[in-house]
């Protein structure tokens, strides 16, 4: 099992998250990313399954919740809650590419 196309939808998300203001809500560039996740956190459990730990998945239900949140946001914490989107959704890849993906390619 190759990691590739998980690290090219990763690659995708961090695109998408280039062209998301964190300093306006831009809700079009917002729902790109919030599906292109939505997507991803699915594949990857499904792909990985049981050897996803539970902390990344916590991180993947973090960045879901915070975004349904942002969804129905129209208050002034709309900029903090991108941020707080954009940190923990760059966290969780650098964490699984740089952690999680060495040890399950040396499980193969």
């Amino acid at each position: 099992m190759t990691l590739a196309p998980l690290i090219a939808q990763h690659r995708a998300i961090e695109a998408a998250l280039d062209l998301l203001p964190a300093d306006r809500f831009d809700a079009e560039a917002f729902r790109r990313v919030h599906q292109l996740c939505r997507e991803h956190y699915r594949y990857e459990e499904a792909f990985l399954g049981d050897v996803l730990s539970p902390k990344l998945r916590a991180q993947h239900e973090e960045a879901l919740e915070i975004a349904e949140n942002l969804e129905g946001a129209l208050a002034a914490d709309v900029p903090y809650l991108v941020r707080r989107f954009l940190a923990i959704v760059q966290h969780n890849i650098i964490e699984e590419e740089r952690d999680f993906f060495p040890t399950y390619r040396a499980t193969l």
